[in-house]
């Protein structure tokens, strides 16, 4: 990262300036492979018109994902993934359910789709289930929504939790788009519960949102359902040689992944010790913090005029909080020292 400099909050638009700190859509701070850029500077793939998906992508995801090839449905954008699951699961006369607060994505996906969610509120320790779950409501006409880690409480769903709802005959849609960063993946439920629909991305943890591969991990009928409404050979060329070479490189991008579990650790103790917000323990490459002096409107601009960029949690349904991406060691003492400075502000 460059270091700051005082006019790139004077800029049009600070999110495009290069010396800004950008701590507000969750990217990998250390950005993709080595092994991805020199995969994409040398294909010739690139110049094809793209076919069926290559047999050795499918296989390497297959050992990646621990399901079988034909439990795989790649496409290239996760919103788009969100979407393609939400219309054929809603086919008929099913509910949709959704764990509130929750991400962004999911809110857009089912505005874009035309479908209004029933919110179900989380309990005030984040858990799913405040006693015995009423079968009656989630029945086999119910499609559950859940994030895990959910964005942007950072919260992990339990697999207790979960069991009780697919015993109940629902049909329980997992956003796993951060599953990388925390050490539970309740998805793997889905080799058990075919009624388990578990989305997962590379885009965060191989440094991919710029070709955001992602994928669900579902029983080999639903798989089925969606390659017959929306073929899987539409995947781009890129994604097809920066999935493989991110893959292929796994060891490096994990070893970057543990890394930035270290500083979310070290970025929780250092926000404890400010006077104005409180942060949550959190699962994802994010904390959320409650802002307790001041707010949140007059703290995120403040920082945009330092040159830090965090997400302001309005639109999720928590007004007041914070959610802040974990990036290096040097972002972090960044960030902690513009907000020391504008604490006097507040």
């Amino acid at each position: 990262m460059s270091s700051y400099r005082p006019s790139a909050a004077k800029t049009l638009d600070p999110a495009l300036a290069d010396d800004v700190l950008r701590l507000h859509l969750n990217e990998n701070p250390y950005g993709c492979s080595l092994l991805v850029r020199e995969s994409l500077s040398i294909h010739d793939s690139l110049a094809h018109v793209p076919g069926p998906l290559p047999i050795t992508l499918c296989r390497a995801l297959s050992r990646y994902a621990l399901r079988p090839e034909s439990e795989l449905y790649l496409v290239d954008s996760f919103d788009l993934l969100l979407e393609r699951v939400l219309q054929t699961l809603l086919q008929g006369d099913r509910t949709l359910f959704a764990y509130t607060p929750t991400s962004t994505a999911f809110l857009s996906a089912t505005r874009r789709i035309g479908v209004h969610p029933v919110e179900v509120q989380r309990t005030e320790d984040c858990r799913l289930l405040a006693g015995e779950l009423p079968t009656d409501r989630f029945g086999e006409r119910s499609v559950v929504y859940v994030g895990s880690p959910n964005d942007p409480t950072g919260d992990v769903a339990a697999a207790s939790e979960l069991v009780v709802m697919l015993n109940a005959g629902a049909v329980v849609v997992l956003d796993e788009l951060y599953t990388e960063f925390s050490d539970k993946s309740p998805g793997l439920l889905g080799r058990e519960f075919p009624n388990l629909v578990s989305l997962r991305s590379f885009a965060p943890w191989a440094g991919l949102w710029g070709v955001p591969v992602s994928y669900v991990a579902a029983s080999s009928e639903f798989v089925e359902q969606l390659d017959a409404q929306w073929p899987a050979t539409g995947l781009l060329a890129s994604s097809r040689i920066a999935a493989g070479a991110s893959l292929d490189d796994q060891a490096s991008l994990q070893n970057r992944v543990n890394h930035i579990r270290l500083e979310r650790a070290r970025l929780y103790r250092r926000l404890r010790k400010l006077n104005f917000l409180e942060p949550s323990l959190s699962h994802g490459p994010f904390l959320l913090a409650e802002i307790t002096r001041g707010d949140a409107e007059q703290v995120c601009e403040l920082l945009a005029r330092e040159g830090v960029l965090i997400h302001r949690c309005d639109a999720e349904g928590l007004p007041g909080h914070v959610r802040i991406s974990v990036g290096t060691s040097d972002d972090t003492d960044q960030l902690v020292a513009a907000m020391c400075r504008i604490a006097v502000l507040l």
